[in-house]
This record gives C-alpha cells, sequence and structure tokens, in this order.
C-alpha cells in the first residue's frame, strides 16, 4: 500500500542514462541521484546502502582533486553490496546501479586516475 512517504517506482531511461559524459561534475551528480533513487525503492530497509554511496561519492570528488585511491575500492564496494542484493524483480534496477557505478568510475577523467585495471 503506497503512501505519500512511499518511494517511488525509479524512473529510469536507457537514452538518457546512455547519452551523458559522466567525466562532467552535473552529470556524476545526476547518476548519484539516480543511483539514490533506485536503491530507495528497492532496499528501502537497509542502512548499509547509504553510507556506501556517500563513500563512492566521496571517492569521486576525491580523484577529481587528484587523489584517485579509493575509487575503485569503494566503487567495488557498493557494486558487491548491490550485486548481494539482487532478486528476480529488482535485477533490472539493479543493474542500473552497476551500470552507472561503472560508467562514472571508467569516464575517460576517472579512468587514468583510478587503481583498476
Amino acid at each position: 500500500m503506497a503512501t505519500n512517504l512511499s518511494p517511488r517506482r525509479p524512473r529510469l531511461s536507457d537514452r538518457d542514462l546512455w547519452t551523458r559524459d559522466y567525466g562532467e561534475i552535473d552529470n556524476i551528480v545526476y547518476a548519484i541521484m539516480k543511483i539514490k533513487e533506485i536503491l530507495d525503492y528497492h532496499l528501502y530497509y537497509d542502512d548499509v546502502w547509504p553510507y556506501l554511496l556517500l563513500s563512492f561519492l566521496e571517492a569521486v570528488h576525491n580523484t577529481g582533486q587528484g587523489d584517485g585511491k579509493g575509487l575503485s575500492g569503494t566503487g567495488a564496494s557498493l557494486k558487491d553490496y548491490v550485486v548481494s542484493a539482487v532478486t528476480p524483480t529488482n535485477k533490472r534496477d539493479l543493474s542500473m546501479v552497476l551500470l552507472l557505478t561503472d560508467l562514472i568510475e571508467k569516464s575517460p577523467k576517472y579512468r587514468g586516475s583510478s587503481s583498476s585495471p
């Protein structure tokens, strides 16, 4: 039973997600907010993912400032958590979280400064 306080179903558009440059800060913020929207809807009962998402955002910021040590580690932690929460009913939406995380990590701006291969 939905209420005004219940998270709304995430609105995802493949075209919108694929046409953004995730090396630009406004598109990174968009991706982080989409990830939050998806996780808020599917994993509202868990308090682990907000910490992981904030850690990932902090690592993205630090990488943009020249310190790329934590990006691959925090990205991997977030993705591991999301993979462990996948069910048949949420797999499409949670795969978008994995995709958005990868698009940020692999953007040309962050790819060269991360320690991932």
